[in-house]
């Protein structure tokens, strides 16, 4: 007997919604659009060609009470995400939202926990570990820490100077009038935070979530601290230790013209290093190069191609239907905000 289609509910109508997530779920046989909950009439106008004017509300609340939504995509004001998340999995809805998933470790762990208590899938937005690239790059660092071809790992790097997205989004909707109704929010930093920091903080979750849960990818249990420094009007450097290597983390706001954002790795032998295009580049892949003494410097690394909002929408409705696990859980953003906490406790000191 064929499985029901999973039905698919969105919070938000907005550029996400619109770019990064709906076409994926729309154009997949295995899932309907049940209902997009977006109040504002111009977004609406512009969803309605899309999915039929009867399957958007104004409330989001509305959607939540339908029980024939299986899971709900959250792309809203940052601020609103982790409320919105803790409503939807209170509602029995499996959940994928934007990141950050919070804004504090207190904050993700009641997601979590909320998700756990109904055994509900929950996965947070980072759709960067779905790019073929970064696949490819975590593949290639295992074997050469396995086989130990370029010798031993002596230091690492994960750098992101980008202050835009570089290239134009796929066409979408803007809206036309502001919200007229506010979600309920939770607080954007930690309360221990000084003020001078505090936007700073805001700032670096949103630009730099995704670097430091690249940094998980590579380093699992990459926790300690060894140095951390901020300044306010646009920078973050860190120093973690990884089980003795050392791994730099360097956020800066900079408008070269073009997406700053990758990552190496320097072995005695050689190098393995990564380049990560804008997240609105449709046809973009990460690079992947190996500099190896005996092999040849500059040797690319074969890659899949697909981009990577297309691919975490695929792998989210495979993990729904039951045909592979969970990627990107609650509990790994949960772990990489404890990282940042742990980062801005050490820079702030």
């Amino acid at each position: 007997m064929p499985q029901k289609p999973v039905k698919i509910g969105f919070l938000g109508g907005g550029m996400m919604c619109q770019v990064g997530h709906l076409p994926f779920y729309r154009d997949d046989p295995r899932c309907e659009i049940a209902c997009i909950a977006e109040p504002r009439p111009s977004l609406v106008a512009a969803l309605a060609p899309v999915v039929g004017r009867d399957r958007i509300v104004a409330d989001h609340r509305a959607l939540l009470t339908m029980p024939e939504i299986d899971a709900v995509v959250i792309s809203a004001p940052r601020p609103a995400t982790g409320p919105l998340t803790l409503a939807a999995l209170g509602a029995g809805k499996h959940v994928i939202a934007e990141k950050p998933m919070a804004h504090t470790v207190p904050q993700a762990r009641r997601l979590v926990d909320a998700a756990a208590a109904k055994n509900l899938l929950y996965s947070v937005g980072y759709m960067k570990r779905f790019d073929p690239g970064i696949e490819a790059a975590a593949q290639t660092f295992d074997d050469l820490m396995r086989s130990g071809r370029l010798g031993k790992l002596l230091l690492a790097r994960i750098y992101d100077f980008s202050k835009s997205y570089a290239v134009a989004p796929p066409p979408h909707a803007r809206p036309a009038e502001s919200r007229t109704e506010r979600f309920e929010t939770w607080p954007p930093w930690p309360d221990w935070l000084a003020e001078a920091y505090r936007e700073p903080y805001a700032w670096f979750l949103n630009a730099a979530c995704h670097d430091v849960n690249l940094l998980h990818l590579f380093f699992p249990v990459a926790r300690d601290v060894i140095a951390a420094h901020c300044l306010v009007d646009g920078s973050v450097s860190a120093v973690i230790d990884a089980a003795g290597v050392p791994v730099h983390l360097e956020i800066a706001r900079t408008a070269a013209g073009r997406w700053l954002e990758g990552g190496e790795f320097l072995f005695e032998r050689g190098r393995l290093r990564f380049t990560v295009p804008s997240p609105m580049d449709t046809a973009g892949v990460t690079r992947v190069r190996v500099d190896d003494e005996a092999g040849g410097a500059d040797q690319p690394v074969a890659t899949e191609t697909g981009w990577s909002f297309a691919r975490q929408a695929r792998g989210f409705v495979d993990a729904l239907s039951g045909a592979a696990p969970l990627r990107n859980p609650g509990a790994e953003g949960l772990r990489d905000l404890g990282l940042a906490e742990a980062i801005w406790r050490r820079a702030s000191a």
